[in-house]
């Protein structure tokens, strides 16, 4: 199905329609041919952290994993928006000393963990966010450990002109089948540059991981990555998160990954279609519901996993004393 109209997600408390979501959706086979659209599917949007596992394939195309000899949760790690939990933070630390570096050389900055538990934990016990606290940080130290693999001078690694800025244009040219040094860039949360494609060019990129007629080292380096984050998507993202309850329900039948402002990319190995979802007015809780929805219909879910997921599946909303007060849903066509 192609169509013009997006998904709408309505979000009604009692008999009121309260706000309302536009989703723009487009679904590719393994050749990146547009199998479903919802919406506009040449929307230009940044991708941001949908696409960490595409940035994550010079780590291993460029022999860089294989050296240091990274662990498989590292590897997830790379892919990740980790949630700041202890497990990571010991992980991205041992991966550091592994290379021969510290904190301090990543440039994205700290924030608050992720999870609302380890937050609380570093307020309660007054400690400094740091680096590794940052959800990209498992990608930082994929580039970091590139630039070290190859021999180059790994500062500045996050500017425009950075060795490891060009191979990361160059991967997503590739992938995406968009000339990355041609079209609109700005500068994502972590302080890597993110570029502007057209919607259905991310599910394009996803596909990578489905096509079986690439050149050797891009297949195998696909398919490490996939094992990866099949093996191990606690550390793609955390506990009660979107992304890890659906890898781990479903097995690694669907792997997902979302990005900041509404975006959601992903793969349906055994169905051999990749998609790429954006809500236009950047919301999350319109993303996941839409996300799952799309997995639903696409057989990436099974009713029982959908039904298993229903915190997303069919999410609620509620007062601040848990009580169902309205729902989120997909509108009805007029």
């Amino acid at each position: 199905m192609i169509t013009r109209q997006p998904l709408v997600i309505e979000v009604q408390r009692g008999h009121v329609v309260e706000s309302v979501h536009q989703v723009m959706v487009a679904v590719v086979n393994e050749a990146g041919h547009l199998l479903h659209g919802w919406g506009n599917t040449n929307y230009a949007t940044f991708p941001r952290s949908a696409i960490k596992m595409i940035q994550a394939l010079p780590l291993i195309e460029s022999g860089a994993a294989e050296k240091f000899g990274l662990e498989d949760e590292w590897i997830a790690l790379a892919c990740a928006s980790h949630r700041g939990e202890q497990k990571h933070l010991e992980a991205l630390t041992a991966w550091a000393h592994k290379i021969g570096v510290s904190e301090k050389d990543l440039s994205c900055g700290p924030h608050l963990p992720y999870s609302e538990a380890a937050a609380h934990d570093y307020i309660r016990h007054g400690r400094t966010p740091t680096a590794f606290c940052n959800n990209c940080a498992g990608k930082h130290l994929a580039l970091i450990t590139t630039c070290l693999h190859l021999g180059e001078d790994f500062h500045g690694y996050e500017k425009y002109d950075h060795a490891a800025q060009k191979r990361l244009r160059n991967i997503l040219t590739e992938t995406m089948k968009v000339d990355h040094s041609k079209i609109p860039q700005g500068v994502d949360g972590c302080g890597i540059q993110t570029y502007a494609v057209p919607l259905q060019s991310i599910a394009v990129g996803m596909s990578t991981f489905l096509n079986h007629h690439l050149q050797p080292r891009r297949k195998d380096s696909a398919l490490r990555l996939h094992k990866a984050v099949a093996k191990h998507p606690f550390y793609v993202a955390g506990s009660d998160d979107f992304t890890t309850s659906v890898i781990e329900k479903t097995q690694g039948r669907a792997i997902i990954k979302g990005g900041a402002e509404g975006v959601i990319a992903g793969f349906l190995p055994e169905k051999k279609v990749a998609f790429a979802l954006k809500v236009a007015d950047g919301a999350a809780r319109a993303a996941q519901f839409a996300a799952s929805q799309v997995l639903l219909h696409l057989g990436g879910l099974t009713i029982e996993e959908g039904k298993a997921l229903s915190k997303y599946t069919q999410p609620i909303v509620t007062n601040w004393k848990g009580e169902q007060v309205g729902i989120i849903r997909i509108a009805k066509p007029q």
